[in-house]
């Protein structure tokens, strides 16, 4: 197994304690961890580029544990009265219908998307916003909700370049 899925999976490792300790009150612990997490994120990346261990499996492990990270997080958010329902709802839906492309894209045309620029833009927005969140900062619903606008801009070109490369796009 390369040195990047290591740093990939040892991230996924992280979810469990960072949840524990966020539903413990220990915010600025779940918020360091949760960096330490998200610098992994960056850091998998920047190994499997240098060393050439740039895999299918680690472009599919990679996006698999950021979204369960998340996913996990932004539910714990929901179920402490800290975002609503809907809040909630409208970031699931472009990662499931992500995902789901992302699957039905590699069944058709065995094909693993690698990341885009909006879906970093996204990510670096969603960053912050569940990190003023988590923190209880101010202004952490507004990078939220901004996160969840480039997140739909982000699913739509994903969905583009997706319909290009799997050849059903004209």
């Amino acid at each position: 197994m390369s040195l990047a899925n290591k740093i990939t999976i040892a991230r996924g490792l992280l979810i469990p304690p960072i949840l524990v300790l966020f539903f413990l009150d220990q915010r600025l612990a779940a918020f360091l961890l949760f960096g330490i997490a998200c610098a992994g994120d960056i850091l998998d990346g920047m190994v499997a580029r240098s060393r050439g261990e740039v895999t299918t499996w680690g472009k599919v492990l990679d996006p698999t544990f950021d979204k369960a990270l998340y996913v996990a997080l932004i539910c714990s958010l929901y179920v402490r009265g800290e975002l609503s329902l809907l809040a909630l709802v409208l970031f699931l839906v472009p990662q499931v219908a992500i995902g789901l492309g992302a699957i039905a894209l590699h069944a058709k045309a065995r094909v693993v998307q690698g990341a885009r620029i909006p879906g970093k833009v996204a990510a670096v927005l969603t960053f912050g916003g569940v990190a003023f969140l988590i923190m209880g900062w101010p202004g952490g619903r507004e990078i939220f909700y901004a996160s969840l606008a480039v997140s739909y801009l982000a699913a739509a070109d994903y969905a583009r370049s997706a319909l290009a490369t799997s050849g059903t796009s004209s």
